[in-house]
């Protein structure tokens, strides 16, 4: 009993870690699109292999929208973005 009482706590341990660092990858992504609105400088996000330069016009509870050269409007899912860089 007390195994899968350690057993147990050892899991939940694990699952907070994570939870809290996903929640920091998060915080910081969210800190790099709030940037661009900000200063309207262009950023770039990655997703799924593929780079999205863009400057940031709005910042929604899901999704990031923005613009381009290439294109008026773009919406971008904010859980789908792997990394974010400000130019």
């Amino acid at each position: 009993m007390n195994r899968r009482l350690s057993l147990l706590a050892l899991t939940a341990g694990f699952a907070s870690v994570a939870a809290a660092q996903a929640t920091t990858e998060a915080d910081a992504i969210l800190g790099v699109l709030q940037a661009s609105l900000q200063t309207k400088k262009g950023v770039t996000l990655n997703v799924k292999g593929q780079a999205i330069p863009m400057v940031v016009t709005a910042i929604s509870a899901h999704f990031v929208e923005g613009r381009s050269q290439q294109s008026s409007k773009i919406s971008v899912r904010i859980a789908s973005i792997d990394a974010a860089s400000i130019a």
